[in-house]
Order: C-alpha cells, then sequence, then structure tokens
C-alpha cells in the first residue's frame, strides 16, 4: 500500500503544478489583448493618443491632491504616490470608467481629502458654513450689548433734585 500511495501523490502534485502553470498562461493571455491595447492608448511621452481622453486625464488629475504634497494636485506632483494615482485614472479612464466613477472610486479609497473641491453635501456645508454663523452670531451679540448701554443712564449726570 504504501507503494502506491508515493507515485499517486507525486502524481497529483505534478498534475496540480501542470493545472498552475496552464491556468497562468491562460490567464496572462487572456490579459495581453488588455495591456497591448492600453499601451496603444498612449504615446512615447505617456499623453494618450485620444484628445477627448487626455482632456478628461488632465482635468481629473488636476482636481485630485497629491496626499503627500497637501497643496499640489497630482498632475503636478512628482511624488511616486501621485504617479500611482496618475496611472490608476489612466487605466481607468481606458477601461471606460466615467469621470464621477473614478472620482467616487479615489474618494473611497483615500477619503474626501483628496479632492480639491469636494461635492456639497450636508456635512461640508456645516463645515464651510457655521464660521459664518458663529460670526454673525457674534454680532448680534455685541450689537445686544451695545443697544443695552446705550439706554443705561450716564454716571456723570447728576440725578434731578441732587443739588
Amino acid at each position: 500500500m504504501r507503494r502506491t500511495a508515493a507515485p499517486r501523490a507525486a502524481s497529483s502534485a505534478l498534475l496540480a503544478v501542470l493545472l498552475a502553470a496552464v491556468l497562468g498562461a491562460v490567464l496572462a493571455g487572456a490579459s495581453a489583448p488588455v495591456r497591448a491595447q492600453a499601451a496603444r492608448a498612449v504615446d512615447v511621452y505617456g499623453q494618450l493618443e485620444d484628445p477627448a481622453l487626455q482632456a478628461r486625464f488632465e482635468h481629473i488629475t488636476a482636481q485630485l491632491r497629491c496626499l503627500v504634497c497637501q497643496n499640489e494636485s497630482i498632475a503636478d506632483s512628482n511624488v511616486e504616490l501621485a504617479s500611482d494615482l496618475r496611472r490608476q485614472v489612466r487605466e481607468m479612464l481606458l477601461a471606460g470608467q466615467s469621470d464621477e466613477t473614478i472620482f467616487k472610486f479615489m474618494t473611497d479609497r483615500y477619503g474626501e481629502f483628496v479632492r480639491f473641491n469636494p461635492p456639497l453635501e450636508a456635512k461640508t456645508l456645516f463645515i464651510w458654513g457655521a464660521p459664518f454663523v458663529m460670526l454673525l452670531l457674534g454680532v448680534l451679540i455685541v450689537y445686544r450689548i451695545v443697544l443695552k448701554r446705550s439706554r443705561m443712564p450716564l454716571d456723570d449726570e447728576p440725578a434731578p433734585g441732587s443739588m
């Protein structure tokens, strides 16, 4: 029994390795047309050959903040992360993704901070509106204090009948 179990284990291992190799070759072959198409869509300077896609790429990368530099867009930054984000945007554009899908992907992955102009939502409205509400509240408080003090009598004037 032991003699027959060893060849079976070896043949099973060989079959598993052979199956993995065939599966890897099939998957690599299936992704080759996509890589070839992506390679053809970008010229030697890294620009997209389709001018409409290139314009969208420039618009999107100008709207996304570099997470390392924080005050530069990923279009302007030379940091490795910005380069990776530009590559990701380029691949998503070549895959036919819409601008909103790309912004949503980046926001879901990196948070609202990645966008220079986040969409107007309840929390962003609160963040931007709270300072103005506080300023208005402060002006109202100062106005009421000044109004009450203006109605008070002055201490310098003698009271009637005291002389």
